[in-house]
């Protein structure tokens, strides 16, 4: 009996599968049941009880109840299910590399028009609009060019760029290569977590794979385009394009002054298109599909799907993707298959994200409504609070992880993230907070050099502005 087995490492795959032919896939969003298992088109979670049960009687199968993937709802992971993320012929069969070959057979503007009318924004953070870099970078006559494909991914419960490459490498390198084509860039670097083992193994792989079918030698014809994998420190900072340049030329991870950017003083200071991979693996779906298909999920200014890290008081905790538009009780409901207890709040955008109440679970997920609250969609990461947590307990330890995670370069960054946390945690002894605590946080997010600092203070003036009570002195007995 066939098995397709999810072999991703949100997954464990320790089981005796004597008996079973066994293939793998990727992530189906299911990780809060996993691990995960296909057997008769059926979705079930799967253990060693199950899998004897099934040896015995193959029949089982039909008692079990299947879980849902919905392909509908999905552009980057819709095809999980069937392809093998370590072999590139199951990409190809599901339709891969028909994009590039479509690609290469176009004017360069017409890819970047194409893009432009997707409405694709970049799905590390910033949200700039893809074609724009894109078109910046073709634009520069300096060369050689260069492309690099972010995929630091040092936050705090943030696993989606990982889970993606483990899943689909091939969509990565796809998308790189049309980039390539489209800017004139003869070589490539996948920025890694050095900690993501399966996603770098698996990259290293797809780009083997589509080495050797050819693929790379149609990029430019005068110089065959190559990808090399470049693994970042322990460092969150690294993540911030200019001091992941920095790392890749060999330098300690400190962010660099902007401008010139990255587009025309980048890497090795030539001209430079940094994506995250997201981004990237979404542009072959453009490419091939065209901008009507990717402009039918989600509205205007939010285009296309996002992948999410959804993790907290859910009962599916998981990596997976939504379109645009759903509402934060949407996504926990469909998603996150409901709340586990009591609930709070949301993080929303990771550690530099908003902390929100519960009545914002109305929300809807895109760009300009999550901006309205003060918080962001940024790289995808969804917290969800529970009752019982603390507030003022939490901010502390998200400017914690900031002041940690500083590099030292700047001292509004440096300095203000260790006197925020210090801020904190005199008031959880019972201190009253400074009457300047808004212009701490307004001089360290004006004044601090990158992202990092600038981003800092987001989750304690949300959570001050929608927790207030929390943040009153409650004098005990």
């Amino acid at each position: 009996m066939k098995i397709k087995v999810c072999s991703c490492s949100n997954c464990s795959n320790d089981f005796d599968f004597t008996g079973f032919e066994v293939e793998k896939c990727g992530c189906l969003g299911l990780c809060g049941f996993g691990p995960i298992g296909i057997i008769n088109s059926k979705i079930i979670p799967i253990n060693d009880k199950i899998l004897n049960k099934i040896k015995n009687d193959p029949n089982h199968v039909d008692q079990l109840q299947s879980l849902n993937f919905d392909k509908n709802t999905k552009i980057l992971m819709k095809d999980n299910d069937i392809i093998d993320p370590e072999n590139i012929e199951t990409y190809i069969n599901a339709g891969g590399f028909k994009a590039f070959n479509k690609a290469i057979s176009m004017n360069p503007d017409e890819i970047i028009k194409e893009i432009e009318l997707s409405g694709l924004r970049g799905r590390g953070g910033a949200a700039f609009p893809t074609y724009k870099k894109l078109q910046m970078v073709k634009q520069e006559t300096n060369t050689p060019k260069y492309i690099v494909a972010n995929l630091e991914e040092g936050e705090v419960a943030s696993f989606n760029n990982t889970i993606l490459a483990e899943s689909n490498p091939f969509s990565i390198i796809e998308g790189m290569l049309i980039a390539a084509y489209t800017v004139e860039a003869t070589k490539g670097y996948i920025f890694v977590n050095h900690k993501a083992k399966l996603a770098i193994k698996r990259l290293q792989n797809a780009i083997n794979q589509a080495r050797n079918k050819g693929y790379f030698k149609k990029v430019n014809q005068n110089l065959e385009f190559d990808i090399e994998i470049r693994r970042s420190p322990s460092a969150y900072i690294a993540g911030e394009e200019t001091a992941m340049l920095e790392v890749i030329e060999g330098k300690k991870a400190y962010p660099r002054n902007k401008p010139p950017f990255p587009v025309s003083v980048g890497l090795f200071k030539k001209p430079t298109l940094i994506n995250n991979v997201e981004t990237l693996a979404a542009i072959p779906y453009i490419i091939l599909h065209g901008h009507q298909y990717y402009t039918s999920f989600g509205s205007q200014g939010s285009y296309g799907t996002k992948m999410i890290s959804l993790t907290g008081n859910v009962n599916n905790p998981c990596v997976n993707e939504v379109p645009f538009n759903m509402t934060i009780k949407e996504i926990i409901e469909k998603i996150g298959m409901g709340y586990r207890d009591s609930n709070k709040g949301f993080l929303v955008g990771g550690p530099s994200g908003g902390i929100l109440s519960q009545q914002f679970e109305t929300l809807k997920y895109n760009y300009d409504e999550v901006a309205k609250t003060g918080a962001m969609v940024g790289s995808g990461g969804i917290y969800v609070i529970p009752e019982n947590m603390n507030i003022v307990e939490f901010v502390k330890y998200l400017m914690k992880f900031f002041a940690d995670e500083s590099c030292g370069q700047c001292i509004p960054c440096r300095v203000g993230t260790k006197k925020l946390t210090e801020i904190l945690q005199n008031f959880l002894n019972g201190k009253e907070l400074p009457n300047n605590l808004d212009e701490i946080n307004d001089f360290i997010m004006n004044v601090s050099l990158c992202g990092l600092g600038q981003a800092a203070p987001v989750p304690l003036i949300t959570a001050m502005k929608y927790f207030p009570d929390e943040f009153k002195i409650k004098i005990h007995s």
